[in-house]
């Protein structure tokens, strides 16, 4: 005769290898999808910003950069 415990790691079981298969079946439908899409970057206007830099000495650091203001329209 089967125990309690014995038939709770039985439904346990079946119940990952279930998970597991539709796991599976999930990942064998979407893996091979094309997920590319036509699109049209437009840039309208660039603004150049100067940050400053709060991480240290100048003449140690490197972050001293120009950023770019995008606005992008995408179509």
């Amino acid at each position: 005769m089967n125990t309690v415990l014995s038939r709770a790691n039985s439904l346990f079981a079946f119940s990952l290898s279930v998970m597991a298969a539709l796991t599976f079946g999930c990942f064998v439908t979407t893996a091979f999808k094309d997920r590319r899409v036509p699109a049209d970057i437009h840039v309208s206007k660039v603004m150049l910003k100067n940050v400053d830099d709060f991480t240290g000495p100048r003449e140690r650091s490197d972050l001293g950069f120009i950023t770019f203001d995008l606005s992008a329209d995408i179509l």
